[in-house]
């Protein structure tokens, strides 16, 4: 979405040469094979490893690290491959990004036209709020420790991770919608004129 929205912003008049039906499929078959291979090799290495007498995992979902904590042997070799793996396919994803929003933003600090900026940030800032929602989230889930026991923390923080952004995403994609943005003042107008 960031190269789409980059080559709208930054290149209008190549947009249906540049961003053309076979492109789009390439760039989905790429991300779907990505996500497949990384999973695949997770999978692979946690099959390898033997479990302890108890295989309850004190979560919602079966997360590589509360799975590693009930491996009987030592999990540093699995555990260097999951810590590997993670760390290229972020930092990858993340110049991507990183770069693509540099040029976004760029292209339109230098847009002489109000009107031609404010469409170029409301284009590309329900992506931004999206992806600031589900990096902050999937952050504090993944960083947070492996606990033995489950706590209400660690189980919420897991339940906001993966519905929360799922759920606001049509929001914060809908709000570029004047029916939308005229709903959802309304109902705030009417919330807070009742107090």
């Amino acid at each position: 979405m960031s190269y789409d929205r980059y080559v709208a912003i930054c290149h209008p008049l190549h947009y249906g040469l540049t961003m053309t039906p076979r492109l789009c499929t390439q760039v989905a078959g790429v991300s779907w094979a990505s996500g497949l291979i990384y999973s695949a090799v997770h999978t692979g290495t946690m099959f390898r490893l033997p479990f302890t007498e108890s295989n309850v995992i004190h979560q919602f979902f079966c997360d590589i690290p509360q799975v590693l904590s009930i491996s009987s042997q030592d999990v540093q070799f699995s555990e260097s491959v999951a810590l590997a793996l993670s760390t290229c396919i972020v930092l990858f994803c993340f110049v991507i990004l990183f770069t693509s929003y540099i040029h976004i933003f760029s292209t339109v600090l230098h847009m002489r036209s109000v009107e031609a900026r404010n469409k170029a940030l409301s284009t590309c800032s329900p992506q931004v709020a999206t992806l600031v929602v589900l990096v902050i989230s999937g952050l504090f889930a993944v960083l947070g420790p492996v606990s033995n026991e489950s706590t209400i923390q660690t189980l919420l923080m897991t339940m906001f991770y993966s519905m929360v952004p799922p759920f606001i995403n049509p929001f914060i994609f809908g709000l570029r919608n004047k029916e939308i943005k005229n709903a959802v003042g309304r109902m705030f107008k009417s919330i807070f004129n009742c107090d």
